[in-house]
């Protein structure tokens, strides 16, 4: 009689190796990362903000009159026109939406018109 499908799958034999909840099997991480702030000045006054959310407006600033697309920075912003709208919503900041036409369609070139200052981490 051939062995049953849970007895061969991967990770199956962890109870004979004698791997417990204090032993793992696999390596654990090395642990959660520190979040990152971004600290800026706009027109509404001070911004914090976070995570890709807060490197989203970095690039925003340093792309300055060119803008930035999802393309652009394909490999971290999977989500870049949430991103944005959380800008827009939270922080009152204009982004404005300039569309690109393209053979197949059109993408966005996110732009921002507000004025902001990055300021030094705090």
């Amino acid at each position: 009689m051939p062995p049953k499908a849970g007895a061969t799958a991967k990770g199956s034999d962890i109870a004979r190796k004698g791997i417990t909840a204090t032993r793992r099997a696999y390596p654990a991480s090395t642990g959660a990362r520190k979040p990152h702030f971004l600290y800026a000045s706009g027109p509404g006054g001070v911004i914090v903000v976070r995570g890709q959310v807060a490197r989203t407006l970095r690039e925003l600033v340093k792309a300055g009159s060119l803008g930035l697309t999802s393309l652009e920075c394909g490999t971290w912003a999977y989500r870049l026109a949430a991103y944005v709208h959380e800008l827009r919503r939270d922080h009152d900041l204009i982004v404005e939406t300039v569309r690109e036409d393209h053979e197949g369609g059109w993408h966005g070139r996110y732009v921002l018109r507000s004025p902001v200052r990055l300021e030094a981490n705090q």
